[in-house]
């Protein structure tokens, strides 16, 4: 199993335009034409390339996922181009336990012949990437807003992350939960889900919001409901929220990423539904 977020918007835009998106469903083994919740925990894996390598990197993944998929191994995954920051690609797994995590790990493990191929692949790839790393997120529903999703359908995705302040957690739990109130009476149609960082690199302080889309215009969507959001609140109740944020928050990053057909390796019916994206089997 392969499993490869992350990355500037000010503070105070972070929550204001958050509507019209799907919460994701984090991928796991999710079928085309269903919609789910996003999983219990998240495997995120980020990959810095060399300059001028990401076509060289894009074949050489293309043809890993054509093995994997060959081998029928058990656990998939979401690949992910990034738009804005650094030359990356963000690699996406969503699990239900840890147990099942392992489970899969040591199915694709005992996959021989499969193993020979991924670490001649990896020696291939090593002089493209300038750095790794792995984490795993768990999902805080008490923090997002949304319903379910068929996440095969998205082409795109934003991700906000937050470092919070030492000894803030729960003030910034807090002032998340005021935000979910906020858009449930103002702007039910608003959708997100946030995840905080469980291992890895800031896993005591990191947390991410994850909004797939369909398409970029609803990045223009986000930023158009933002003006509906502070009439609806008001300025003195707008105020009080991004000064919490404030309070709570160290540092904030946001980018775009662009889903990666043909480096992801999702369920054969993703492709038997949008064969025109992501290829036919």
């Amino acid at each position: 199993m392969k499993l490869r977020v992350i990355s500037p918007v000010p503070l105070c835009l972070l929550f204001a335009g958050l509507t019209l998106s799907p919460a994701p469903a984090a991928l796991a083994q999710q079928e085309a034409g269903q919609t789910h919740s996003p999983s219990k925990y998240l495997y995120l894996s980020n990959v810095e390339l060399k300059p001028e390598q990401s076509s060289a990197y894009a074949k050489l993944e293309g043809e890993e996922v054509d093995v994997l998929r060959a081998a029928n191994a058990p656990s998939h995954y979401l690949a992910m181009w990034s738009i804005t920051g650094g030359t990356r690609v963000v690699y996406m797994h969503g699990f239900e336990s840890f147990a099942d995590l392992q489970k899969h790990h040591d199915e694709t493990q005992a996959m021989s012949k499969l193993q020979d191929t991924l670490k001649a692949d990896d020696a291939q790839e090593a002089s493209l990437i300038a750095d790794r790393k792995s984490s795993i997120y768990s999902y805080e529903k008490d923090l997002s807003l949304g319903t379910p999703i068929d996440l095969s359908k998205m082409r795109f995705m934003r991700i906000l992350l937050f470092h919070v302040r030492s000894g803030h957690d729960e003030d910034f739990e807090h002032v998340v939960k005021l935000f979910v109130k906020a858009y449930q009476s103002s702007i039910p149609e608003a959708r997100w889900a946030m995840f905080e960082k469980m291992y890895g690199v800031g896993s005591d302080n990191t947390y991410i919001l994850v909004t797939p889309m369909e398409s970029l215009s609803t990045v223009d969507d986000m930023h158009d409901n933002s003006k509906k959001f502070r009439d609806a609140v008001g300025e003195d109740q707008l105020h009080a929220l991004r000064s919490g944020l404030d309070a709570a928050v160290e540092s904030s990053e946001a980018d775009l990423f662009a889903f990666g057909a043909k480096i992801s390796y999702v369920p054969d019916s993703w492709l038997s539904s949008s064969p025109d994206f992501w290829g036919k089997k």
